[in-house]
């Protein structure tokens, strides 16, 4: 069967860069011991500039470890579950290699995240401890007596400023501050920073079986999952990743935009991994201000920029992008959604850079394909990288199909997760041919006769909002708790702003009709969702499309709105 053939032949080979193998030997290392190879060799080298101040590897190393040392005496070791609910930060990274130091495992959480979605991620995982900032304390609390957390570990975005700058900012207003409650549960960031001894524990691993990470997606249901993510897992995707960009990125020179979400794995394993575990140094953002960011990037002479799509599409409109000397990046690599050719093509007109298309999912470590920076294709998200296989089959025979033919995704390789928390998740997600385990995306897209992989469409009904993944089913949720609705359905509405727009179809309960409106629904969403979440419209029906057997067709609920949304008003 030829498409079988090329597949396992790996036809994509023939256009990888000149020197890059076709596969690499994954380190038998846990994750915080990369980390600690490059904070030893780049020691008096930037490992993070945030807020205009830099911290060396050496400096950092030893933050990490004394905070290693201080979960260790809360308790904290090999099988337990740690919280991190920050944005981009110094301590974020702290968090995160001071977890993994003590042997247990982190489950990041946006920032963005409501007490229900706090508290639904840390009953799941167990977490005894959480690291979280004072403006974000309110969203923990109410949920402390519902879980097992058992120490808060509170910070200040600004607590590694210098001291006159991070008063002034506080008494000026300009760095925002929160009041946290005394209660023994509670302790200070700093405080265990400057208590500990830079001692970290030694636990014995097994890279194969202990977890960096659980992660939390969605699937159809709607019903968030925890990733199980192993040591090899990450190790692998960094090892592979640096192989395949190893003519552009070197050791110890670069400096990478960390804008991406530390706590979306695309973050943690492309910035926190494969930027701090070979001596480079990432460029901190905690949010998205987009004038000041795009004028930091030219200032500080970055190199390496992974993104999304969204963001290359409003750097693109921004008329300050003509002024900036963008000259020092080397490499743009996109992600989390699929880039558009216009938008490829008009920030390449105004920057003069290509934008490098990849893919991944979480459960993927995240990243599978990437474009060979020397021959990019836009409009396909690249070849599978070294260690990789990937194959197009029937979803319905399991069949795998020849070039050409659409199907969905199958992945095989050592950065496919350990599998989800729950038994009952993993059915019918893998698939066993060939000699390999493949991991079915549930992404429909056709290689190409080079190897190349282009995206068709989704199988699962996840929405796309500026690179988060939203899943419909959890807003169907909370709208259905509200007592005016009776029925709805969440689909995604193309947006070339934000990918797509969340629209609410909502059928009222007879009583309310023409007592409750927009407005009411869309704030009810405001208290029970994070803001990527959030429907940007409500429109109301008297019916919804169904099936005989009453499952919602997304497809005509789609189809209508997208009528109503272009009738005149």
């Amino acid at each position: 069967m030829k498409g079988a053939e090329l597949i396992l032949n790996r036809v994509w080979l023939k256009n990888y860069p000149k020197g890059v193998k076709h596969d690499v030997e994954i380190p038998n290392k846990a994750v915080f011991e990369l980390f600690d190879e490059a904070a030893e060799r780049y020691a008096n080298r930037p490992a993070a500039i945030f807020l205009e101040e830099k911290i060396t590897y050496g400096k950092l190393r030893e933050y990490v470890d004394r905070m290693a040392a201080a979960l260790s005496s809360l308790g904290v070791g090999k099988g337990d579950r740690v919280a991190i609910l920050l944005p981009n930060s110094i301590q974020f990274i702290i968090a995160y290699y001071g977890t993994l130091k003590t042997g247990a495992t982190v489950t990041p959480m946006n920032p963005l995240y409501t007490p229900r979605e706090v508290e639904y991620q840390a009953r799941e995982t167990q977490a005894k401890v959480i690291f979280t900032l004072d403006i974000l304390y309110k969203n923990v609390h109410p949920i402390l007596n519902n879980t097992q957390i058992r120490h808060v570990i509170i910070s200040n975005i600004a607590d590694f400023l210098p001291g006159l700058k991070r008063s002034l900012g506080k008494l000026l207003k300009k760095i925002p501050t929160a009041e946290v409650p005394r209660d023994e549960r509670i302790k200070s960031f700093m405080e265990l920073l400057k208590t500990s001894r830079p001692e970290a524990p030694k636990p014995a691993l097994d890279p194969e079986k202990d977890l960096v990470s659980l992660q939390f997606t969605g699937g159809t249901t709607g019903t968030p999952k925890g990733v199980m993510l192993t040591h090899r897992n990450v190790v692998a995707n960094i090892t592979q990743i640096h192989e395949m960009l190893s003519t552009y990125i070197r050791d110890g020179e670069e400096i990478f935009v960390a804008l991406l979400p530390f706590y979306h794995i695309y973050g943690q394993t492309v910035l926190l991994g494969s930027g701090l575990t070979h001596g480079n140094a990432l460029l901190i953002f905690p949010r998205l201000e987009l004038e000041p960011f795009m004028k930091a990037i030219a200032r500080h002479r970055a190199t390496i920029f992974p993104g999304v799509p969204t963001l290359f599409n409003a750097m693109s409109k921004h008329p300050l992008i003509k002024e900036l000397d963008l000259s020092a990046l080397k490499l743009v690599i996109s992600g989390a959604d699929s880039l558009p050719v216009e938008v490829a093509k008009e920030f390449e007109r105004v920057t003069g850079k290509k934008v490098c298309e990849g893919y991944g999912l979480t459960e993927t470590s995240p990243v599978t394909h990437v474009n060979p920076p020397e021959a990019i294709r836009y409009g396909s998200f690249g070849v599978p990288i070294p260690n990789t296989y990937a194959a197009v089959i029937d979803p319905e025979s399991m069949e795998f199909l020849p070039v050409g033919e659409v199907g969905e995704l199958v992945v095989a390789g050592p950065q496919v997760m350990k599998g989800y928390m729950r038994e009952e998740d993993n059915s019918n997600v893998f698939l066993e041919a060939h000699g390999m385990r493949w991991f079915r995306t549930g992404d429909m897209v056709r290689m190409d006769e080079d190897g190349y992989f282009h995206f068709v469409d989704r199988r699962k009904d996840i929405i796309k909002f500026k690179g988060f993944s939203v899943f419909p089913a959890e807003i169907e949720d909370v709208l259905y708790s509200n007592p005016a609705v009776k029925e709805a359905a969440v689909v995604g509405v193309p947006d070339p702003r934000t990918g797509e727009q969340i629209i609410a179809v909502v059928v009222l309960k007879d009583e309310f009709k023409g007592k409750t409106g927009e407005e009411e629904i869309l704030k009810y969403c405001r208290e029970r969702l994070a803001e990527y979440k959030q429907p940007s419209r409500v429109i109301f029906v008297d019916e919804i499309p169904k099936t005989a057997v009453g499952k919602i067709l997304r497809r005509a609920v789609r189809d209508r709105v997208r009528e109503m949304l272009v009738q005149p008003s």
